[in-house]
């Protein structure tokens, strides 16, 4: 019988409801961090939220399980909102504005 191994980072897990539960209550720490200013808004620090959620995005697959799924939402929803109000842009995204920019001077 093969065991399916749930693991972060270092980490092991012994099921995917407690790598879940680890996971998102660290995300949702990170961001009341940045939101009480604790630690800055910067991609560095929003990323620690992202890697998380995109992990168990992994582990999910197409479909998020019922008990989590208003939580895992709502902290891509937050981090979302954390990107937006750093007027964070991606570096792609960043070129084609500046390009855009330049072609109507």
């Amino acid at each position: 019988m093969i065991t399916k191994k749930f693991s972060f980072e270092s980490r092991e897990f012994s099921s995917l409801e407690e790598m879940t539960n680890t996971l998102l209550h660290e995300a949702n720490e990170q961001i009341i961090r940045i939101d009480m200013g604790n630690v800055n808004n910067v991609n560095e620090n929003r990323n620690y939220v992202k890697w998380r959620l995109l992990h168990l995005q992994y582990y999910f697959g197409d479909i998020t399980p019922v008990q989590v799924k208003s939580t895992y939402n709502s902290l891509w929803s937050q981090l979302y909102r954390l990107e937006h109000q750093d007027e964070y842009r991606h570096p792609y995204l960043k070129s084609l504005l500046e390009k855009v920019k330049n072609a109507n001077v």
